[in-house]
């Protein structure tokens, strides 16, 4: 077995953690226990999204200094609100060249946007391609008309240099949360420099489904953590998808993320 990547966690201050009987912030430290505990090597963190009036800055901080110390355990992802603009894409610049970051997410509830706004999305888009890290982008939960995976597509096939993750396999239907997962497999089809992620999605059929009709290669496994036990999506992959081959669970479980992200 290779080495165990999660695809989409959380690192920060979220007083809802509380509720699980987590520390708060939960930061570096009290991830590396979490990781260990759930048989995982290293994870690509992401602020809460309770920080977005803050812009995310403190628990990005957190971020750079857990990547800092622990630097084979996570990869660093910056969280971007497009408009705030040239701020936005300076700050982007930094998290990447200064401290590392491995990727960028974006989700419209930040910002309160559409996917299909590329006159917003564009310089980011672009700001990221340049930085060479792919571009993530929240799709499904109660945003979904906002964020369709048609819509990552699109933007995507202008961007062929780059690689796009549609988040959480699209949601909809799948666990009870809206979307429009009947778009995943089309859009990924249409659009060849994508791949997604499963946070939050615990359907074996369905991930099966999917890696039948795009291919393991383009299938991340992702935990939502601390929201969901992360060792969730691992044993989910690892021992209840019985059709995939052992090479095939090792892309999931971590070699596909370490493409993606070139490490």
């Amino acid at each position: 077995m290779g080495k165990i990547y999660d695809a989409h966690a959380y690192l920060g201050n979220n007083p809802i953690w509380k509720q699980h009987g987590l520390p708060v912030p939960f930061d570096g430290p009290a991830w590396v226990d979490y990781m260990d505990m759930s048989g995982i090597d290293a994870t690509l963190v992401a602020p809460p999204g309770n920080g977005a009036p803050e812009h995310f800055k403190p628990d990005l901080w957190r971020i750079a200094d857990a990547v800092k110390k622990y630097p084979n355990r996570f990869f660093g992802f910056a969280r971007v609100k497009p408009r705030r603009g040239k701020k936005a894409l300076d700050e982007l610049k930094m998290w990447v060249e200064e401290h590392g970051f491995k990727a960028v997410k974006m989700n419209t509830l930040d910002d309160h946007y559409l996917l299909s706004d590329r006159k917003l999305l564009d310089p980011v888009v672009e700001a990221a391609t340049s930085l060479k890290i792919p571009v993530y982008f929240h799709t499904g939960q109660d945003s979904w008309e906002q964020c369709l995976p048609d819509m990552v597509a699109d933007i995507a096939i202008d961007f062929p240099e780059n690689t796009f993750i549609i988040g959480h396999l699209g949601f909809g239907g799948i666990n009870g949360w809206p979307g429009a997962t009947e778009q995943l497999v089309p859009a990924m089809l249409r659009a060849k420099n994508t791949v997604t992620e499963s946070a939050g999605v615990f359907n074996n059929r369905y991930i099966q489904d999917l890696v039948d009709a795009v291919g393991a290669d383009r299938v991340l496994m992702g935990s939502n953590g601390p929201y969901q036990p992360p060792e969730l999506a691992r044993v989910l992959i690892d021992r209840h998808m019985h059709r995939l081959t052992r090479a095939q669970k090792d892309g999931i479980l971590g070699g596909n993320l370490a493409r993606v992200l070139r490490v």
